[in-house]
């Protein structure tokens, strides 16, 4: 893990604090507490390619995924890597894991990727831009 400019435990502690924060929001269904992470103009890219842009749409897309397939869903943030290119600029590297019930009452638990770009202002990290992703398979000749 590469570290510069940065108060190491300090910072990692409240990127941390927000990660686990942002869980709890979800798993209450609070869109507006959620989306309270973020900087005003952050840009969201969710696993389904859906974006938003600002903390109000995000709060408005929460919104209508706790009143649908979410609702009463689970989220757990693993933190894999954080990344301090700026001292107030960190890249979060993490995995998220959604547990639900499908609607025919089967448990689902599917786990996705994200980066998150947090910025420090007045003392406070938010985040700026998070992005879903997938690996591509590794392939191999046969």
């Amino acid at each position: 893990m590469t570290v510069l400019y940065t108060t190491h435990n300090k910072d990692r502690r409240a990127i941390l604090a927000i990660e686990n924060a942002y869980d709890d929001a979800w798993n209450q269904g609070e869109a507006g507490k959620a989306a309270s992470f973020f900087t005003h103009d952050a840009i969201i890219v969710n696993p389904h390619g859906e974006v938003a842009e600002g903390k109000k749409e995000f709060e408005n897309l929460l919104t209508q995924l706790f009143n649908g397939r979410f609702k009463d869903s689970k989220h757990k943030s693993n933190i894999i890597r954080i990344h301090f290119p700026k001292k107030n600029v960190a890249v979060v590297d993490r995995e998220a894991t959604v547990s639900e019930i499908s609607e025919s009452g089967k448990g689902l638990e599917t786990i996705m990727r994200f980066t998150d770009v947090m910025v420090r202002d007045d003392g406070s990290w938010l985040i700026a831009d998070t992005r879903a992703y997938t690996y591509l398979p590794t392939i191999t000749e046969t």
